[in-house]
């Protein structure tokens, strides 16, 4: 097979074998490729492995194969999502629970592609141009191989530009109702958030579920309120939403609606969270379990310190308002900050971790690699 050889001028061979699918530009000869080529790794030794190129991104190659030969054609790609599809069929934490996780990017061998399942529509995502060019000559593929149940599929735009896409297969209704439990969503595939909903949050959504019978519940940055509505199901007296977004908090009351729960013991409030929490410390409210779960503040590293120093800012304010013998609940969804930097802005007294946790079981994490592991979620005893 004959496709051109990219030379790795660091000592990667070890770090690609265990199974870190990322070469950043520094690591790579200078090369004249297009977005999604086919190359094969090569070092001193000889090859490494089959990668796609993406020479507009520091992530300049992703790794599909360990064969240096793979085709990396629609047969490969189908095997790639049955096996996906197979894993997730062998998990009982995804029983009862009609929006799912079906590809997981690299850790499902499917780098710079998702793709979330809600009810019978798929919504995919490509991260960037070059995954976009690779696996959308390879979409119809990829679909055959998670099977017959998918009767529409929405193509996801520019993730920095909400609303975009089109349909691949189908046309994807405006709006999808799907089952977590007991509790029912409205999901907008087409300009809800990410792939319309926080998937990721679900296994720690029935966390809070569990110990959420008999508090008041305040839950800040709630989108359309998927900790509250597990809060109100878990026994919760009483829940308060903040978002900034207003579409959001309208939204909670259609789901609290579809859940057949009470909206008279919820309170629904589109305001800044810092406004919220300044203005609910002044008239000393106290809430017995306080989730905080912000939109990443670091989509880099070097938007790290910045962060750290909001991420602090929003610790001290929930604590103000959690009442003695409450729980704090705190999440991070950038990759960029890690647990040990969570536990550190919440090292003081009178904090004792009671849980911790990352993304919901059909989002895995491969070991070799660890950036994978966005998702920090962090339960304390105050």
């Amino acid at each position: 097979m004959s496709r051109p050889r990219w030379r790795v001028t660091k000592p990667l061979r070890e770090r690609i074998a265990a199974g870190h699918p990322w070469v950043y530009d520094r690591a790579l000869e200078a090369a004249r490729l297009s977005a999604g080529d086919i190359v094969t790794l090569v070092d001193e030794r000889g090859p490494l492995a089959t990668a796609f190129a993406d020479p507009s991104s520091p992530i300049r190659a992703r790794v599909l194969d360990l064969d240096p030969d793979a085709s990396c054609d629609g047969a490969w790609a189908r095997a790639r999502a049955s096996s996906a599809a197979a894993r997730r069929a062998r998990d009982p934490l995804l029983a009862g629970c009609t929006g799912r996780r079906l590809v997981h990017g690299e850790a499902d061998g499917c780098p710079g592609l998702v793709i979330d399942a809600y009810a019978d529509t798929a919504v995919v995502v490509y991260d960037g141009p070059a995954a976009a060019r690779f696996w959308s000559a390879r979409l119809a593929d990829v679909l055959d191989g998670l099977g017959d149940s998918i009767r529409h599929v929405w193509v996801r735009g520019d993730r920095k530009e909400r609303g975009g896409g089109e349909a691949a297969r189908g046309n994807p209704p405006a709006e999808i109702v799907i089952a977590e439990d007991a509790a029912r969503f409205a999901v907008d595939v087409r300009a809800g958030q990410k792939t319309g909903f926080f998937l990721d949050q679900r296994d720690n959504r029935r966390t809070i579920r569990t110990h959420a019978a008999g508090a008041r519940v305040l839950n800040v940055f709630c989108y359309t309120g998927g900790f509250s509505l597990h809060a109100a199901l878990g026994g919760a007296t009483h829940v308060t939403s903040i978002d900034v977004a207003a579409p959001a908090i309208a939204a909670i009351a259609k789901n609290l609606e579809l859940s057949k729960l009470p909206i008279d013991r919820h309170d629904r409030i589109a305001i800044d969270a810092f406004d919220f929490f300044e203005q609910a410390a002044a008239r000393r409210e106290r809430w017995d379990l306080v989730i905080v779960d912000p939109p990443s503040f670091a989509p880099s590293e070097k938007a790290k310190p910045a962060a750290l120093k909001s991420y602090a800012r929003l610790i001290e304010l929930a604590l103000t308002v959690t009442a003695p013998g409450g729980r704090f609940a705190l999440a991070s969804c950038s990759s960029h900050v890690g647990e040990a930097d969570l536990l550190a802005l919440c090292a003081r007294p009178g904090l004792r971790l009671r849980a911790s946790a990352g993304a919901a079981s059909d989002h895995p994490v491969l070991p070799a690699f660890p950036e994978g592991r966005y998702l920090q979620f962090l339960l304390f005893d105050v």
